[in-house]
């Protein structure tokens, strides 16, 4: 089966296609809230379903992790509002080329019910070189079909992940 690209889906390829040509090292101020990036990772448990080369918006760093909303397990109505939330909330700081702040209970609450699309990131899994996608170019990323997931689409293992997260609820725990 072949997928068929509309024009603004070709314009968002080209646009981080010509970003992947010039990858470069990542550095701390990369991983502030509001950043977008793309990197490779290596999961600690490749028999779940992921993300070969996540995109993702840096919600929060520590050593160890970084926690992120994953815009490729998102599907693109809800990256449109997303990101739209964003860009609305911030249009004073990228006017004046200031970072966007991002708050992470806010976009918890827009992607609710959606699945498991805030991830946990292992930093020692994370490529130490990608790409840092420039504010101006945020719009694109609605289109963006830049999702590297292993032996399914972006919807089905949306849907997986999803259904996961409502089993998860399902379960009851008891601690004795």
């Amino acid at each position: 089966m072949r997928f068929a690209f509309t024009k603004r889906e070709k314009e968002a390829q080209k646009m981080m296609k010509e970003l992947i040509e010039k990858p470069k090292f990542f550095r701390p101020k990369d991983f502030k809230p509001g950043k977008i990036l793309m990197y490779t990772y290596r999961p600690k448990d490749d028999k779940n379903p992921y993300d070969r080369t996540p995109l993702v918006m840096v919600l929060g760093r520590s050593k160890k992790y970084t926690l992120a909303w994953s815009i490729n397990w998102t599907p693109p109505k809800m990256r449109k509002k997303v990101l739209d939330y964003i860009m609305k909330k911030n249009k004073k700081n990228i006017k004046n080329g200031d970072d966007i702040e991002v708050d992470y209970d806010t976009i918890k609450k827009i992607v609710k019910g959606l699945g498991p699309v805030i991830r946990l990131y292992i930093n020692k899994r994370m490529s130490p070189k990608g790409v840092v996608v420039p504010y101006f170019q945020y719009n694109r990323i609605i289109e963006l079909r830049a999702e590297n997931f292993i032996g399914i689409s972006s919807e089905e293992a949306w849907a997986l992940a999803k259904k996961k997260k409502k089993e998860k609820k399902k379960k009851k725990w008891f601690f004795w």
